[in-house]
């Protein structure tokens, strides 16, 4: 079946067939246009889109790549990003990267062959590699901060680990950790860096012992939790560098029979849709994981429209539930 048969069997030319099917902006009547969609309906014409692109250069799709896929974080991202693109007539192809710079870099050299017309990179770490390897053959966005020239859409994770510390501060608790993670990861770095200004002007010391790294995982916040529980003086708060790694913690104290909030308090980061719903509930830090999603397509879209595109910095917010509370002995 080709966009010949469509022609004959609709009564127009081939060109009328093309500017009704591909939306091309050209003047066709009415009459003609409905005649043209009835009929590649009738007979099941699909327009093949790899020609198309051969003449346009264009392939309506780009490429996303994401540390990991299974966490909710990114799911809400991707929602974003999604919505945003098929909004604009581009399908979206997925790839998880595991926060492995090699793999990373196959799919960056695996998406340029397919010929997307753009990417975005969804956390995990932009390096200088990835950019020779891209040299500029398409457009590229990035979430979060990295130290690489390119535009941006992050949220200011040092004045949220600010927050996120200032919250227990302020219900007493001095003896605070950081279930954090991946160590190589700037967004780690920044609230690890963001913690410590809060302690610190507060007169509290946050030692190297009292961040302990994890893979943002369920079970890796349960192990780096129990280790910082059992010590000889255990933390009285914790606060966990994704919702997943609070999860995984609150399973911890679960089995080592610590009461949250009572004996031990919770601040996550993220606040994915299961933060509200755990018992007890997550007092986290919300980071805006729809709109950094759709403001990164956006961004792309305006590149790939030949319009400026300026990075942007969005809002976090606390939202307290039911995980933190005053530290064991303190008064308000």
């Amino acid at each position: 079946m080709t966009i010949h048969d469509v022609a004959r069997r609709a009564g127009v030319s081939p060109a009328t067939v093309s500017r009704v099917l591909n939306n091309s902006g050209h003047p066709v009547s009415p009459r003609a246009r409905a005649r043209v969609e009835r009929t590649a309906r009738t007979l099941g014409y699909v327009p093949n889109r790899l020609a198309r692109s051969l003449l346009t250069r264009e392939t309506a799709a780009i490429g996303l790549l994401v540390p990991d896929v299974s966490n909710p974080y990114y799911a809400v991202v991707l929602r974003g990003i999604e919505d945003a693109a098929s909004q604009a007539g581009r399908a979206v192809i997925l790839c998880n990267t595991d926060r492995r710079q090699d793999k990373q870099q196959v799919y960056l050299r695996t998406l340029l062959e397919r010929r997307v017309d753009g990417l975005i990179v969804a956390g995990g770490t932009v390096t200088a590699a990835d950019l020779r390897l891209v040299r500029g053959l398409v457009p590229m966005v990035a979430i979060g901060r990295h130290q690489v020239p390119l535009p941006t859409v992050r949220v200011d994770n040092v004045a949220a680990g600010e927050t996120a510390a200032r919250h227990l501060l302020a219900l007493g608790h001095r003896r605070i950790a950081c279930l954090a993670g991946p160590a190589a990861s700037r967004t780690v770095r920044d609230r690890t860096t963001g913690v410590a200004r809060a302690l610190r002007a507060a007169g509290v010391a946050l030692a190297d012992q009292d961040v302990v790294a994890t893979d943002f995982t369920g079970p890796g916040g349960y192990a780096a939790a129990r280790r910082l529980l059992q010590r000889a003086s255990p933390p009285s708060a914790l606060i966990a560098f994704s919702d997943q790694v609070a999860i995984g913690a609150l399973r911890a104290l679960h089995d080592l029979g610590v009461a949250v909030p009572a004996r031990v308090s919770v601040v996550a980061f993220d606040d994915t849709p299961l933060a509200a719903f755990v018992i007890p509930s997550l007092t986290a830090i919300s980071v805006p994981m729809y709109d950094l999603g759709r403001r990164a397509a956006a961004l792309l879209l305006a590149l790939l429209a030949g319009q400026p595109a300026a990075s942007v910095v969005l809002p976090t917010q606390l939202h307290v539930r039911e995980s933190t509370g005053p530290a064991p002995g303190h008064r308000e």
